[in-house]
């Protein structure tokens, strides 16, 4: 179980420092042959259409993301992945950057070989909540 929690860290690491060097291919590595954005209007992507979703999103400019997977929750074959994504956009300074806090939760399953593969996701704005 700690291998496998480890293995599933790791494929948020490997997402931040593909995206951020611009390397769709090793983002892709972890999507099989389908995946469901939650946050698009057509949810379900092919392989290729996922693929030119990251394509367009990173070739914004000055785009930057740093993950961090906060919980990761195994269930048998799957796993929730729940953690924070900062989006850093713009040129310029650092003052004149755009940042953008999110939450995520990913959707992972156990392949036949025992690795791991994302299959749903969905990420939205942090929003301040004070219990009256």
């Amino acid at each position: 179980m700690v291998e496998d929690e480890k293995a599933l860290r790791s494929i948020a690491r490997e997402f931040e420092e593909g995206f951020n060097s611009g390397d769709v291919d090793r983002i892709m590595r972890w999507y099989g042959d389908t995946y469901v954005d939650i946050n698009l209007r057509q949810p379900v992507q092919t392989r290729a259409e996922r693929r030119e979703y990251y394509s367009r999103v990173m070739a914004r400019p000055g785009i930057q993301l740093s993950v961090q997977p906060d919980d990761v929750l195994i269930r048998g074959d799957l796993a929730f992945v729940r953690g924070t994504i900062l989006v850093t956009e713009g040129a310029g300074s650092d003052t004149e950057r755009k940042r953008t806090e999110l939450r995520y939760l990913e959707i992972c399953e156990r392949t036949t070989d025992g690795s791991w593969r994302v299959l749903w996701g969905m990420d939205g704005p942090v929003q301040e909540y004070v219990p009256r």
